[in-house]
């Protein structure tokens, strides 16, 4: 119930699925507490996508996102026990360069086998 809360604290509106929960989360140090969300946030997209119920997650302006989620967006896409989970993310290629936050985590992708495929828009 405590994991729930993680959730619900980022997510209010999650509570109308779930319910409230009866316990808070534990007060952890900030690192601790954003490798618990990951962690968390990982389990909930396991859960909810299936075969018949698939999840697009699609997310615009990735050159402007912070460190944690680009952390996220890894944790999610090099997930071995998420099925049925397809993400698509854009940015401008003309915002970025070799050694973005983004362009950093792109190339560390590449190199864990991560299928990407780019498509330019002009």
């Amino acid at each position: 119930n405590a994991d729930v809360g993680v959730l619900t604290t980022v997510f209010p509106c999650l509570c109308k699925i779930v319910g409230k929960p009866t316990c808070n989360p534990t007060e952890l140090g900030s690192i601790a507490a954003q490798n618990r969300f990951k962690f968390i946030f990982q389990l909930f997209v396991r859960a909810i996508t299936t075969l018949f119920c698939p999840i697009i997650l699609f997310l615009d302006d990735l050159h402007w996102a912070d460190k944690l989620s680009l952390q996220l967006i890894s944790a999610l896409v090099t997930d071995m026990e998420t099925n049925n989970f397809l993400f698509i993310g854009s940015y401008r290629d003309n915002e970025i360069d070799d050694i973005h936050p983004l362009t950093v985590h792109l190339n560390e992708l590449k190199n864990e086998k991560v299928a990407i495929t780019n498509i330019n828009i002009t």
